[in-house]
């Protein structure tokens, strides 16, 4: 099996959050962390290097309203250079993502939003068989500084079509040269409105708060989905559109198939655009929402809190690339139950 790393090639009771694992495990199992990891992290001041497509004084609006477990700073990601932040002091909060292509011709593309920190001790011991004059420096520099980086929290970020296609090298060669910068400056996931990371962000900072630890893969029902028997369930337009794996291209469902999706749904649902849904998060009202996360066949999918960011349904299941009938059929069970 072959993995390109894009920061490497573009210098580049369980109690469960879903969508988010907060775990030393780089795939986002349910593992306690080693005794003293998390207060060491605690110690350290985490950068956020998010993408360009908001203003820093926005990250840094959201940031003081839910962020108190470690001081922080929001680093452009063209201003960042990894040798100011190797002491051992800092924690990093930013975009990674991988391509994985195996023997048999398959392509996977990954892309999370992560939180790691360094481990001075393993950083130094690579940087220092680096040479500044060898080929490839920077690319090794950066296969040193994540490999010495131990995993604090995972959220698993949702690609646009445009994105897969270029990440997967049927686009132009030009856009596959770029992918990094991509994620950074255009509009390449589904689940990165600022609503939406200001909901991850106030779970991540509770449960490392708190020093918990929870994986990805636990499917689970809140008590208050009971609320949608009264509250609208808001979908976002995005979950309109339909993925066809075998020709890796998307079309908007018709009436047709969005009545047959919603039918086993018997509660209030309303479709609405990204920007709006935006505004309700950041305004902090009282509404719950669909956040479907969609990665190389495997399926996230929650209902969340917008006030508070937390889960009140989750399902996670593997090959299936759309949302379907089911997973609505379960959201109205779970409501029904309670």
């Amino acid at each position: 099996m072959k993995r390109i790393l894009l920061f490497a090639l573009l210098v580049f009771s369980v109690k469960n959050y879903a969508q988010i694992a907060i775990s030393p495990s780089d795939r986002g199992a349910n593992e306690e962390f080693e005794k003293g990891e998390l207060e060491k992290f605690k110690k350290t001041t985490t950068v956020f290097i998010l993408p360009t497509l908001y203003k820093k004084e926005d990250y840094e609006k959201i940031l003081k309203e839910v962020w108190t477990v470690t001081p922080y700073k929001v680093v452009d990601f063209k201003d960042f250079k990894i040798l100011d932040y190797a002491d051992g002091s800092y924690s990093l909060a930013k975009i990674l993502g991988d391509i994985v292509m195996t023997g048999k011709g398959t392509t996977y593309v990954h892309t999370n939003f992560v939180i790691k920190m360094i481990d001075k001790e393993k950083f130094d011991k690579g940087f220092k068989k680096l040479k500044s004059d060898e080929k490839k420096y920077d690319e090794k520099l950066n296969n040193v500084f994540y490999g010495s980086a131990n995993s604090v929290a995972r959220v698993p970020l949702c690609v646009s079509n445009k994105f897969l296609l270029a990440a997967m090298g049927f686009g132009p060669k030009e856009e596959r040269a770029d992918l990094y910068t991509k994620m950074y400056v255009e509009p390449s996931f589904t689940n990165t409105n600022l609503g939406m990371l200001k909901n991850y962000f106030q779970v991540i900072n509770r449960g490392l708060d708190k020093n918990e630890h929870y994986g990805l893969y636990d499917p689970f029902v809140n008590p208050e989905i009971k609320n949608l028997k009264e509250s609208l369930l808001y979908i976002p337009e995005a979950y309109m559109m339909k993925f066809n794996a075998l020709k890796l291209s998307e079309k908007l469902r018709d009436e047709k198939d969005l009545n047959e999706l919603l039918e086993d749904y018997k509660y209030k649902f309303q479709f609405i655009k990204d920007e709006d849904l935006e505004k309700k998060i950041l305004n902090n009202e009282d509404i719950y929402y669909l956040r479907y996360v969609s990665m190389n066949a495997n399926k996230y999918l929650q209902v969340v809190n917008a006030k508070t960011g937390e889960p009140a349904f989750y399902y996670y299941d593997t090959m299936v690339y759309n949302l379907k009938d089911d997973d609505f059929k379960r959201i109205n069970k779970a409501i029904e139950a309670k």
